[in-house]
């Protein structure tokens, strides 16, 4: 299996000295995650919602709106590239190496596309491996009343990108990096220069997705990758009847590809 079997190879692009707020805007008209930054037509970097999020809401950048932050203010610099001649196992391997969900794919000098934890899925859409031997049994998980930067923290400090919402016992929701991140700079944007310590006091409540998808212990990881590609979704919970048994993500998954 060779990587330009399963890029995508349109690739969306930014300026470096375009605003944060345009980033954001082209993420959601595009429905990605991520966008390659260029400064005159050369790769210098990447920003992902993980790098969005990093900015918003924290103490450096607290009082700025996404409109007034250029993008090379939260862009990733060392980007890691792959050639669409390489194999997918070995560009998964990198991938996992340096915790990253996404690779440039460079054909000499040009740009040939772009290798997501998003597309590696596709080459598991037939697995019948059972998703209870690669899901994470550890859940991270948090309160609807618990403050959003809390919930900022905790996925920054552990790595990772969602966390179930759980209120006695009983998962009520889903909260991602790409939610937190939009909410937390919307939520600047709506608020003057007296109403930001407001921005400390907004709820995972307040932003979460109350409709949780899951999957059961007992699906293979090929039902799982159709699940997300279908959903657009990185991960879901994982559950025995109404108990939560851990969560699988995109991350999890691709593993079995390297």
């Amino acid at each position: 299996m060779k990587v330009a079997d399963y890029m995508t190879r349109e690739v969306v692009k930014i300026d470096k000295d375009r605003k944060l707020s345009d980033a954001l805007e082209l993420m959601e008209r595009h429905r990605v995650s991520r966008l390659l930054v260029v400064n005159s037509g050369r790769i210098v970097g990447i920003i992902t919602d993980k790098d969005v999020l990093k900015v918003m809401g924290s103490s450096k950048y607290g009082n700025k709106l996404p409109s007034s932050l250029h993008v090379s203010t939260a862009m990733s610099r060392d980007v890691l590239t792959c050639s669409p001649d390489a194999s997918l196992a070995d560009a998964v391997k990198l991938m996992k190496a340096h915790r990253i969900k996404s690779l440039p794919v460079v054909n000499g000098t040009s740009l040939a596309g772009i290798l997501t934890a998003t597309d590696v899925l596709k080459a598991l859409v037939d697995s019948q491996v059972p998703v209870k031997e690669v899901m994470t049994k550890e859940v991270c998980t948090v309160s609807p009343t618990e403050r959003a930067v809390h919930a900022r923290r905790l996925m920054l400090d552990r790595g990772i990108s969602r966390l179930v919402v759980v209120d006695s016992g009983r998962m009520v929701g889903i909260l991602t990096e790409r939610q937190l991140g939009r909410a937390l700079g919307a939520f600047r944007s709506a608020a003057d220069a007296k109403q930001v310590s407001r921005v400390r006091n907004l709820l995972v409540g307040d932003v979460m997705t109350q409709r949780v998808v899951s999957i059961p212990e007992s699906a293979t990881v090929g039902e799982a990758a159709r699940k997300m590609l279908e959903h657009g979704f990185s991960g879901m919970p994982v559950v025995a009847g109404e108990e939560l048994r851990g969560i699988v993500t995109k991350t999890d998954l691709i593993g079995l590809v390297a």
